[in-house]
């Protein structure tokens, strides 16, 4: 199984867990740990209009977008429609205080992307303010996202 983490990706191997570590991991390593858990990518490219730079992108059937530059695995993001989750089971439309069991204290604010929370490199946007409302999106790393 392969598991959303602050920072990364963990895989559950038959040998034991796996972290896919940003900024350590090649592009080629990540998507072909992704295309053995997750499938084949859907869609593969590169967004050049971000403010961190161009991004390169493996989109998976899942809702997980992997984000890559110079060949780095640099972050990912979900959608709201990602079935996608933590080792833990917190995925897309639980609470954003459940954010705290896999990245520690989460802190939330209005931005002009609408509620967004963010804890230890993992960040998001949810349904309303606060942390009893639910994640819509989240991101880790380096993402394509315009303020």
């Amino acid at each position: 199984m392969l598991y959303l983490a602050p920072g990364g990706l963990n895989a559950e191997t038959a040998y034991g867990s796996v972290h896919i570590g940003m900024e350590t991991t090649s592009q080629t390593d990540t998507v072909k740990s992704a295309t053995k858990l997750w499938g084949e990518a859907l869609g593969q490219g590169r967004m050049e209009e971000c403010g961190a730079g161009p991004i390169d992108y493996a989109r998976f059937s899942n809702g997980v977008t992997l984000h890559f530059q110079d060949e780095i695995f640099v972050g990912w993001s979900t959608s709201n429609a990602s079935s996608a989750g933590f080792a833990n089971g917190l995925t897309i439309g639980a609470p954003v205080i459940d954010i705290e069991a896999v990245a520690g204290p989460v802190e939330t604010f209005e931005s002009t992307l609408g509620n967004e929370f963010g804890a230890e490199d993992l960040f998001g946007i949810a349904d309303g303010p606060g942390t009893k409302a639910e994640i819509e999106v989240l991101w880790s790393g380096i993402s394509c996202v315009f303020r």
